[in-house]
């Protein structure tokens, strides 16, 4: 696997966009399931790194076009050549940058008033995170062939509301662990905690049928760069389940209880769960930009 400026490129410029657009969803999730339990200066709090978030996933959203208009040049004179531009605007990606950046504009209410996001709102993050599904790999599959591989896109959208749901509770989490009393934050992680349940099993399932779907036979995860790179993955998602088992089974239920040395133990756990994700998504930009599986061919 050779891998080129364009390509180092796509895959940062998707990292981020990854990371912006599916922790701002997330963070408008946040903001409607905990709002029982959150002051407005907390709302407050969460929402002005939110809506930095929105403008970095809009940017790289442009920029994503603007890159690959480049990389089919091979040359950066691509960005600004309008016939290119249109291509890609007009096709896959330009429509889910336009669906994105639509949703994420949808949830900016949420970010500005001092009360629970409204549904449309709600809404519009989830149209966001979803439309990672309607590019790709997930979208090739499901174009040429019916049956599981249809609803492949379909399975990659729950699989990503999913993932912003927990990538996106990371920064609230963290900022309500600097602000909140021990019980009070307490009452804030047990909420997420009883959600993360089911949304964990979604998270799987759906992650594992995609797998399944994409991958030709089950020697190509350790006989393809494709496999190999999806292994990575599966072991930093490994390593993030046993970092939120840890706090939900060991930290949380000390902190109900009050203890101040649990809080600051929650905010290393939080910090860890950060870089582990980065690495996930890292990776994901990885597997679905350097290599494509055999199961599509």
């Amino acid at each position: 696997m050779n891998l080129g400026i364009w390509d180092a490129a796509a895959v940062f410029v998707k990292t981020a966009l990854y990371a912006a657009t599916l922790s701002a969803a997330g963070g408008v999730f946040f903001l409607g399931y905990s709002r029982s339990l959150l002051e407005p200066p907390d709302r407050l709090a969460i929402a002005r790194p939110l809506g930095i978030l929105v403008a970095a996933a809009i940017a790289a959203s442009a920029a994503r076009v603007l890159l690959i208009a480049a990389s089919m040049s091979e040359d950066a004179a691509g960005m600004l050549d309008a016939r290119l531009l249109a291509m890609v605007w007009h096709g896959g990606e330009g429509r889910a940058a336009a669906l994105r950046t639509g949703g994420l504009l949808l949830a900016i209410p949420a970010l500005v008033r001092r009360g629970p996001p409204g549904w449309l709102a709600i809404v519009g993050a989830a149209v966001a995170a979803t439309s990672f599904a309607w590019v790709g790999h997930v979208r090739a599959a499901a174009q040429t062939a019916a049956g599981a591989r249809a609803a492949a896109p379909l399975l990659l959208g729950v699989h990503v509301l999913a993932v912003a749901f927990w990538l996106g509770a990371l920064g609230p989490l963290a900022i309500e662990a600097r602000r909140r009393a021990p019980r009070e934050l307490g009452a804030v992680a047990v909420r997420f905690g009883r959600i993360a349940v089911a949304v964990v099993g979604a998270l799987l399932a759906a992650g594992a049928a995609v797998l399944w779907i994409l991958l030709g036979s089950v020697s190509e995860l350790w006989s393809s760069d494709y496999g190999r790179i999806a292994c990575a993955k599966i072991a930093l998602v490994a390593c993030l389940l046993a970092l939120a088992a840890w706090n939900k089974l060991r930290l949380v239920p000390r902190i109900v209880g009050g203890d101040p040395l649990a809080v600051l133990s929650l905010r290393r756990s939080i910090r860890a769960e950060m870089l582990a994700a980065v690495l996930i998504l890292l990776t994901t930009a990885a597997l679905t930009t350097l290599a494509g599986p055999q199961g599509l061919s």
